[in-house]
């Protein structure tokens, strides 16, 4: 049995580490599960009915990050004695931990603009799995170049390996009252990560969410921090009360099921976005920089839109006014790879290879 020591810090991390340890129990892989209690990781882990140890924090300034770094990889080094390759989608504590025990690590990337993890993670992996769509050339700014033959690319994004397995039921609708196509999702951005220097786009959000009320839509917002929430909160008080606007709380949601339903998906990031447009629901991301996986999705007919600060109001009064509710996505799905077999493949040739 090859053991293998995942670490999960956001929700799609969390969604990678429950396809591997699903696909990995049949190919004799056991997963360890490790994650950081922030956000929906916990909620996503316990819908897969995994067992997981979830150790630290996220940190916010510059000085809080490095501190709960370097107290999470003390904690992990209590946590993960007995591993023989690690994997993560570059977690700066875990790569840390795992290249001073020695241990093999491969290294998931999708984000070429995170600058500060990718200089502290991806010269230390063995292996870099990363979407064929991202320029070799912008890994080549982190990874010496006598070492570049250690990516992986593979012709898709880490999103197809849980919307090639999705399929829609509408449970989730059903706990929350709402009706397929007769919602939208909104999804704040993640302003406090080391890679977001923008600015904060909340009122923008809050510009964009009235919009699609006034329209007649109901709209369920995912706040990322407790600021976000408040302002909701104050600015569209009246629409909560009339149960037109939800957040939802410890309702254990499926976010696919959501944004297959949705008529509209809305995000400042990319995941959310990327998983609305495969399974192809229309997505709005408002991620101020250029995203290279956004390109591929637009050239692939996926129904994905970009904007950026004001442009957005435009954007989604066109999008809405289009009419388009979904789109059929079954073709373009299967022409692209869903790295799954990749990741497990690295995993059994560099336990192979251990001494």
């Amino acid at each position: 049995m090859i053991k293998v020591w995942f670490d999960a810090l956001t929700a799609k991390q969390a969604r990678i580490a429950a396809v591997l340890s699903v696909v990995g129990r049949d190919e004799g892989v056991e997963f360890l599960i490790t994650c950081r209690r922030y956000d929906y990781v916990e909620e996503v882990l316990d819908m897969y009915n995994l067992r997981y140890v979830c150790i630290g924090q996220h940190g916010e300034s510059a000085r809080d990050k490095l501190v709960r770094g370097i107290e999470r990889q003390l904690a992990l080094l209590d946590v993960v004695r007995d591993f023989d390759v690690h994997v993560s989608l570059t977690s700066p504590d875990a790569i840390r931990v795992a290249f001073g025990l020695g241990k093999p690590i491969i290294a998931l990337t999708d984000t070429a603009h995170s600058y500060f993890v990718n200089k502290l993670t991806l010269p230390l992996a063995d292996v870099v799995v990363a979407p064929s769509a991202i320029p070799m050339s912008e890994w080549s700014r982190y990874i010496p170049s006598a070492e570049i033959d250690k990516v992986r690319a593979f012709n898709g994004i880490f999103e197809l390996m849980w919307i090639s397995r999705f399929k829609p039921t509408g449970e989730t609708i059903g706990k929350l009252g709402l009706k397929s196509r007769d919602f939208v999702v909104i999804r704040f951005e993640e302003a406090k990560a080391s890679y977001y220097g923008f600015g904060d786009k909340s009122k923008l959000l809050i510009r964009m969410a009235r919009n699609i009320l006034e329209r007649g839509y109901s709209v369920v917002v995912f706040p990322r921090y407790p600021y976000q929430e408040d302002l909701v909160k104050s600015e569209l008080g009246l629409f909560m009360r009339l149960g037109k606007l939800v957040i939802p709380r410890n309702a254990r949601l499926d976010g696919l099921d959501l944004a297959w339903h949705a008529r509209l998906v809305i995000t400042g990031g990319s995941t959310m976005a990327h998983e609305a447009a495969l399974l192809g629901t229309p997505a709005i991301s408002y991620f101020p920089q250029h995203y290279y996986l956004d390109d591929y999705l637009i050239s692939n007919g996926l129904p994905l839109y970009r904007c950026v600060d004001e442009d957005c109001m435009n954007v989604l009064n066109k999008v809405l006014d289009m009419g388009i509710e979904h789109v059929d996505t079954s073709s373009v799905l299967r022409s692209m790879e869903d790295p799954t077999r990749l990741i497990i493949s690295e995993i059994k040739r560099l336990s192979s290879q251990k001494p």
